[in-house]
C-alpha cells in the first residue's frame, strides 16, 4: 500500500513576522509501528528533503527501516514536510514571512493534533537540525533524545552569507535553480572530497572538465524537481535559525531542556562547522550534564551526514542499541590479576564471556604491585644499592610457574637496572621504558594462558597503536594517528581476543611513554571510545562505587548507579578507583562505564551512563597526602592581583592546587596542595611576597601538614547546615571550607586525626543509612538494668522506623567498664562480670576516640555525686549528656551555673527529665512555659511516688501507718533504707530542680524540708530501723485523727514567692487537704503538680501520673535518648 503525506489544515496562524495565514497545509508521513503505538522518533528533513524518509525514494532508508539502526518494528517514524517544499504541492511566495522558528512552531502544532504527547527522540540533519533546535527551545519537555547533525542552534555569519548569496541567484539568475545547487554543491562539499572523485579529469570530449559536468548533473536534476519558491522557502529557513532571537540567553533556554542531547558534527563541515559545534556542547557542558558531542571524520564536507551511514550509525546506536554484538572492553587492574584467586578470577571472567560469544577485547594493568616495585628497584639501583635480589623476586612473582617466556623482557629490565646501577641516576624516559614492562609482562602472559586454554588470543602492544607526545610520565595522547591506528588495527584482529597494555604508548620516534596517573583505565576508555565500544567493564577488588569509603564508613553503601558527570566530580575530588580523564572519552561518546568487583563475579557493580537514577548528593570522596599552605595579612585586603599573583607562582612551579578558600577578615588565602610540595610552595610564596613582609603587608606564610580533603559530592550549598552543626558538634573543626561554583560540591579541610570521625558523621547525617548514636551507660542497678534491655529490646524498630541506629558501646557500674564499639550483646551482665575490667572516665573517652565513634551520649543512672564530677570532662570530650541521677542539678548553684557553661561552650545538650517527675513531661512543660514568657506565679504538688502511695493509702485504709510502710517496703517501692524517702530531701531536691529551672538561685540548705522520721529513728542502722516501724503508728494515727472531715494527708513540695526575684521560698511538708480535690482524689503512687501562672491565674495546669518504679523511670530516660538523637 501507497504511502502518501496526510494533510492537516491550520488554522489562523500568525509568523513571527506578524503576518496572519488563515489557512496553512501540514502534511506528513508515519512509517514503522502506528502513531501513539511504539516510541516515536521525528525526523526533520534537510534542504531538498521531505516526509519521504524510508521507502523506494527514501533519503535515510540506510538509517531507518526493517532491522536497521532506527527499526521500523521498535519505532514509529514521523516525519513532517516543511510547509511551501513542494513535496505535498503546496507552495508558498511570501517566503520572507517565516522563520525556522515558525516552521518548529507549525510542527508542534501538528504534533498537538496528532495527540502526541511525548517523543522518544528529535533527529534533524542540516536545516532539519537547526528547526529542531527551535522545537526543543520551544516545548523542552517533549522529546527525550535529540540529535541535531551537521546543524547548530544559530546561523552563522558565513552561512548567513551564503544564503544570501544563493537568494540572489535565485532571484536574478536565468536559471535559479540550476545556478543556486551549482554553488551550493561547492558549500555542501570539501576541496579535498573534489579532488578525491575528480583529480582534475576532463570529459571524453574533453570539452569541459568533470567536476563541470558533475555540478551541472546536479543542477539539472534537482531543476526537474524542485520548484523555485520551494529553493527560496528553505534558503529563507536556513539562515534564519536562531534560538535566542527575542528570547532570553541561550544558557536560560537550554538548562530547561530535559532531553539527553547529542551533537553530532562533521571535521570538514563548511556551513556548521565542527569547531562551532564544538563551542556549543562546551558552553552547554557547564550547566547541563547530559550533553554528548561526536564527529563524524570525512573528507566530504556538509553532506557526509547523507553519505557516511557507517559512522552515523554507530553514533545513534548510543540511544538506539539496534547493532548486534558490539564490542566490550574489558579492563582489569593490578589486584584483579594477582597471583592466586585473582588471575584465575579474571582468566574465568574472559573464558565465560567467549564461551557466550561476546564481542571483548581486555586491557590490563601491571600484576600485583608491579609498577611499585619496578619503581623502588630503579630507586635502590640508582643510589647503587643491592637492587637484585629484589629483581630475582619481582621475575619470580611475575613468572608464577607458568610456562610463559619472558625472558626478552627480564633481560631488558636487567640492562635497564644495571646502566642506572653504573651511572647513578635515570630520566624520566628510563623510567617509562622500565614501568612498560609491567604491562608487558601481563599482557603476554594472559595471551599466553588463554592460548593453553585453547582460546584464541592476541598480544597487542599499544606502543605500535597509541601514539603519544614526548611528556614522559604523564604523556597526552595523539587523538588522530591513535584512532586511525586502533581502529585499522581491529578491523584487521576482530576475530579474536585481544589483550592490550594498559598505561604505555610511544612518541613520533618510536620511544616508550607512560599516561600517567590511572594510565590503563585511561587506555581502556580511549579504545573504547575509537571503536565506539557498547561498554567498558573496569574490573577491580571492590563491589563499585560506594557513598564512602567502605573501609573508613562501615555504613557506607554502593551506588548503582551514576551520571558521567557525577562520575567525573567523584574523580576530581579524589576516588581512586575513577579519574576525570578516563571519564572523558566515553562521556564522548556516551559509552557505559560499569565497575565490578573481579572477586564477586555475580554482582552487578555500578553503571556510570548519561543519566543517574535521582538528584542529590552521591558520595564522600577523601583526598590524603595533602598540604595546607596558608598566607596570611590584614594588608592585602582591598589590593588587587594578590591572587594572581599566588596562581601565578604556583602554576610557574608545577605545583597543582586542589582547593582554595579566601576569608575577608583577615585576608587569609588557604591553599590545598600536594604534601610533597608543600615546601617548595611556601619558599616561592615567600620569594614572590618578600617586599610584602617588610612592608607589613603580609604576616607569615605556613604550612599545615596532617590534613585530609572530604568533599560531598552533589551537596547543596542551601542544605549543608544539618552535617557541619553534626560535625561541630562532635568537635570535628573544619579547618577550610570551599564549594564550588554551580553550588553542588562542598570540600572540606580537616584534621588528618578526625578524618574517619568526620567521613562517619557526615555520612550518617546526608545519606539514606542510619544515624548512630554512640552511647555509656553508667550505673546499670533497676534503673541503668532496665533501661538497657529496653534499648536493646527496641533498636531494631527504632532504626527501621527512625533510622536512629542506638548502639550502646559502654556499660560501667563504680567497678568495672564493658567497651564494645559494634555494641553491647543481651548478655551484658554476664558480660560485664568476666569481661569488665576497672577503669577511670579517661578510658572510655580514649576508647571512644580510637574508634572514632560519632554522636555520643552518656547517661548516668547512678546515684553517686562523685561520678557528676566527670560531667564536665564528658561534655568537653564530645558526649552529651542525659541523668536520672539529681544530685548534678542540686549541687551548690555555682556548679550548677559552671556546668551549664562547658555545655554551651562545647555546643553539648544536657537532659534530665526525669530527675522530678519519672516519665512525667514536667521539665519541658516548665522549660516551654518560662522560655515563652509565661511568669509561673507557683508550683506544688506529690513529689514521691513512695511517698504518694504511703499517705494515700494511709488515708484511705484503717490500718496502723507502719503497716502501709512495710508494704511500700516489701514491694520495693522504697529505697532499700526507707529514711532516704521519709526524710523528704528527696522531694526537696526536686523542687530545687523546678526553682533552678525558673532561674532561682536557691541552694539546697535554704529548702524548708519537714522530716518524717521521729527524732530517735533518724540515726543507726537501717537493720535497727527495720524492727522500730511501729513507733511511727502513734504520731501518724494522732495526725490522721486531728484531721477535719473529708481530708487526706499529702506530703507535698511546694515553690512560692514573687518568683522574678533571684529566689523563691521552698517548703517540703505534710498537709491535709479536702478528698474531693485533685490533689485529695490522688491514687496509688502517682505524683501529682499543679502549676500555676499569671495567665491561668486560680486555674493551674495539672500534671499526673505514674511518678515512680525503675520501668516508668527507665522509660523516660528512653524518651531523653531518643529526643536527643533526634535533635543532635
Amino acid at each position: 500500500m501507497e504511502n502518501k503525506p496526510t494533510s492537516i489544515k491550520l488554522q489562523n496562524f500568525t509568523t513571527e513576522s506578524g503576518v496572519l495565514i488563515p489557512s496553512i497545509n501540514l502534511s506528513y508521513q508515519v512509517f514503522g509501528q502506528v502513531l501513539n503505538a511504539a516510541p516515536i522518533v521525528l525526523v526533520n528533513h534537510a534542504l531538498t528533503g521531505n516526509s519521504q524518509v524510508i521507502g523506494e525514494n527514501g533519503w535515510w532508508n540506510n538509517l531507518i527501516g526493517d532491522n536497521k539502526t532506527i527499526d521500523t518494528n521498535k519505532y514509529t517514524i514521523l516525519a513532517f514536510n516543511v510547509p511551501g517544499n513542494g513535496f505535498d504541492k503546496t507552495y508558498i511566495e511570501n517566503y520572507l514571512d517565516f522563520t525556522a522558528r515558525d516552521i518548529a512552531r507549525l510542527f508542534l502544532e501538528g504534533i498537538r493534533f496528532l495527540k502526541v504527547k511525548e517523543l522518544f527522540a528529535i533527529i534533524g540533519g542540516s536545516v532539519g537540525g537547526g528547526i529542531a533546535w527551535e522545537m526543543v527551545a520551544l516545548e523542552p519537555k517533549l522529546a527525550h533524545n535529540f540529535f541535531p547533525i551537521a546543524s547548530d542552534w544559530k546561523s552563522t555569519d558565513w552561512l548567513i552569507a551564503n544564503c544570501y548569496l544563493q537568494e540572489k541567484i535565485l532571484c536574478n539568475s536565468s536559471k535559479p535553480i540550476e545556478d543556486a545547487r551549482i554553488h551550493a554543491m561547492l558549500c555542501y562539499r570539501t576541496p579535498e572530497s573534489f579532488k578525491e572523485k575528480f583529480q582534475r579529469n576532463s570529459t571524453e570530449s574533453f570539452e569541459s572538465f568533470q567536476v563541470e559536468s558533475w555540478l551541472n548533473h546536479h543542477g539539472e536534476q534537482l531543476q526537474k524537481r524542485f520548484q523555485l519558491s520551494a529553493y527560496k522557502m528553505m534558503n529563507q529557513l536556513l539562515k534564519t535559525i536562531d534560538i535566542t532571537r527575542g528570547r532570553t540567553t541561550f544558557e536560560n533556554i537550554i538548562s530547561e531542556v530535559d532531553a539527553n542531547i547529542y551533537i553530532i558534527g562533521i571535521n570538514s563541515d563548511l556551513f556548521f562547522t565542527a569547531n562551532e559545534n564544538r563551542e556549543t556542547y562546551h558552553e552547554i557542558k557547564k550547566f547541563k550534564h547530559n550533553v554528548f558531542y561526536s564527529e563524524i571524520e570525512s573528507q566530504h564536507g556538509h553532506d557526509a551526514f547523507l553519505m557516511e551511514y557507517d559512522q552515523l550509525n554507530n553514533l545513534l546506536d548510543v540511544v538506539f542499541k539496534n547493532k548486534k554484538n558490539k564490542m566490550k572492553i574489558l579492563k582489569f587492574g593490578g589486584k584483579s590479576l594477582a597471583n592466586g584467586e585473582g588471575i584465575n578470577k579474571v582468566l574465568d571472567i574472559i573464558t565465560d564471556k567467549k564461551s557466550k560469544n561476546e564481542n571483548i577485547a581486555v586491557v590490563v594493568s601491571a600484576r600485583g604491585n608491579a609498577t611499585d616495585e619496578l619503581e623502588d628497584i630503579l630507586t635502590i639501583a640508582a643510589k647503587n644499592g643491592n637492587y637484585k635480589p629484589l629483581v630475582e623476586s619481582f621475575k619470580s612473582y611475575q613468572q608464577d610457574g607458568y610456562n610463559v617466556d619472558l625472558s626478552k623482557e627480564f633481560a631488558l629490565l636487567d640492562k635497564l637496572f644495571e646502566g642506572v646501577s653504573l651511572i647513578g641516576d635515570y630520566s624520566e624516559k628510563i623510567k617509562d621504558q622500565v614501568l612498560a614492562q609491567g604491562e608487558i609482562l601481563s599482557a603476554k602472559l594472559i595471551t599466553a594462558v588463554l592460548q593453553d586454554k585453547g582460546i584464541a588470543a592476541r598480544f597487542a602492544d599499544t606502543r605500535e597503536l597509541l601514539k603519544t607526545d614526548s611528556n614522559f610520565g604523564d604523556a597526552q595522547p595523539l587523538e588522530q594517528i591513535s584512532k586511525k591506528n586502533i581502529i585499522s588495527y581491529f578491523k584487521e584482529n576482530s576475530d579474536i581476543i585481544n589483550v592490550i597494555t594498559g598505561f604505555i604508548g610511544s612518541n613520533n620516534l618510536g620511544d616508550t611513554t607512560t599516561l600517567g596517573r590511572n594510565g590503563s583505565n585511561y587506555t581502556a576508555s580511549l579504545i573504547a571510545n575509537y571503536v565506539d565500544a557498547e561498554e567498558l567493564q573496569n574490573y577491580t577488588h571492590v563491589d563499585g562505587i560506594y557513598t564512602a569509603n567502605p573501609d573508613l564508613v562501615p555504613d557506607a553503601k554502593k551506588i548503582d548507579r551514576l551520571s558521567f558527570n557525577e562520575a567525573n566530580e567523584i574523580a576530581n575530588f579524589g576516588t581512586t578507583i575513577l579519574h576525570a580523564k578516563t571519564i572523558i572519552p566515553l562521556l564522548e561518546k556516551n559509552i557505559p562505564l560499569r565497575i565490578l568487583n573481579t572477586f564477586n563475579h555475580e554482582n552487578q557493580g555500578t553503571l556510570i551512563t548519561s543519566k543517574s537514577n535521582k538528584e542529590g548528593i552521591k558520595t564522600l570522596s577523601v583526598l590524603e597526602n595533602v598540604a595546607l599552605v596558608n598566607l596570611e595579612g590584614r594588608g592585602l585586603l582591598g589590593k588587587t592581583g594578590v591572587d594572581a599573583r599566588i596562581f601565578r607562582v604556583m602554576g610557574d612551579n608545577d605545583i597543582s592546587v586542589s582547593i582554595i578558600s579566601q576569608g575577608s577578615s583577615e585576608r587569609g588565602i588557604g591553599l590545598v596542595v600536594n604534601s610533597n610540595q608543600a615546601t617548595k610552595a611556601m619558599i616561592e610564596l615567600e620569594k614572590e611576597f618578600e617586599n610584602d613582609f617588610y612592608s607589613k603587608d603580609v604576616n607569615k606564610i605556613s604550612i599545615t601538614d596532617d590534613v585530609s580533603v572530604i568533599s560531598i559530592i552533589g551537596q547543596d550549598l542551601s542544605t549543608f547546615h544539618k552535617p557541619y552543626t553534626s560535625l561541630i558538634k562532635n568537635k570535628v573543626v573544619p579547618i577550610l571550607f570551599n564549594n564550588t561554583v554551580t553550588g553542588k560540591n562542598v570540600s572540606l579541610v580537616v584534621k588528618k586525626s578526625q578524618l574517619s570521625k568526620a567521613l562517619n558523621v557526615i555520612h550518617g547525617e546526608i545519606f539514606g543509612v542510619s544515624k548512630k548514636i554512640n552511647i555509656a551507660i553508667f550505673g546499670h542497678g533497676l534503673v541503668g538494668g532496665t533501661l538497657i534491655n529496653q534499648i536493646l529490646e527496641s533498636a531494631a524498630a527504632i532504626e527501621k522506623r527512625k533510622d536512629i541506629k542506638l548502639n550502646v558501646f559502654a556499660i560501667a557500674n563504680s567497678k568495672n567498664l564493658l567497651l564494645n564499639k559494634n555494641g553491647v550483646s543481651p548478655n551484658w551482665k554476664n558480660e560485664i562480670q568476666t569481661n569488665g575490667f576497672s577503669y577511670t572516665i579517661d578510658d572510655v573517652i580514649a576508647f571512644a576516640n580510637e574508634n572514632n565513634l560519632e554522636n555520643l551520649i552518656a547517661i548516668d543512672n547512678t546515684a553517686s555525686a562523685e561520678f557528676v564530677e566527670n560531667y564536665v570532662t564528658l561534655a568537653e570530650n564530645s558526649f552529651d549528656l542525659i541523668s536520672s541521677n539529681k544530685v548534678a542539678n542540686t549541687l551548690s548553684y555555682k556548679f550548677y551555673k559552671d556546668l551549664r557553661k562547658v555545655l554551651a561552650e562545647n555546643q553539648k545538650n544536657y537532659l534530665y527529665e526525669t530527675n522530678v517527675g519519672a516519665g512525667l513531661p514536667l521539665i519541658d512543660t516548665i522549660k516551654l512555659l518560662h522560655l515563652s514568657g509565661e511568669n509561673i506565679t507557683k508550683i506544688k504538688g506529690v513529689f514521691s511516688g513512695t511517698l504518694s502511695y504511703l499517705f494515700n493509702n494511709f488515708s484511705a485504709k484503717d490500718v496502723p501507718f507502719s503497716e502501709i510502710l512495710k508494704e511500700a517496703i516489701d514491694n520495693g517501692y522504697t529505697e532499700p533504707d526507707p529514711r532516704e524517702d521519709l526524710c523528704g530531701n528527696d522531694v526537696g531536691r526536686k523542687l530545687l530542680i523546678l526553682a533552678r529551672e525558673l532561674d532561682l538561685q536557691n541552694e539546697f540548705d535554704e529548702i524548708n524540708i519537714q522530716n518524717l522520721i521521729p527524732e530517735h529513728l533518724r540515726e543507726g542502722n537501717v537493720t535497727d530501723f527495720l524492727t522500730k516501724l511501729k513507733e511511727f503508728d502513734p504520731i501518724y494515727t494522732k495526725i490522721k485523727e486531728e484531721q477535719e472531715p473529708n481530708h487526706v494527708l499529702r506530703y507535698i513540695g511546694e515553690l512560692s514567692g514573687d518568683l522574678q526575684n533571684d529566689k523563691g521560698n521552698l517548703e517540703v511538708k505534710l498537709v491535709s487537704v479536702l478528698s474531693d480535690t485533685a490533689l485529695g482524689g490522688l491514687k496509688g503512687s502517682d505524683s501529682f503538680f499543679e502549676i500555676y501562672t499569671e495567665s491561668y491565674g486560680d486555674r493551674p495546669i495539672v500534671i499526673q501520673g505514674a511518678g515512680a518504679g525503675s520501668a516508668v523511670t527507665a522509660r523516660g530516660v528512653f524518651g531523653d535518648l531518643l529526643r536527643l538523637s533526634d535533635k543532635g
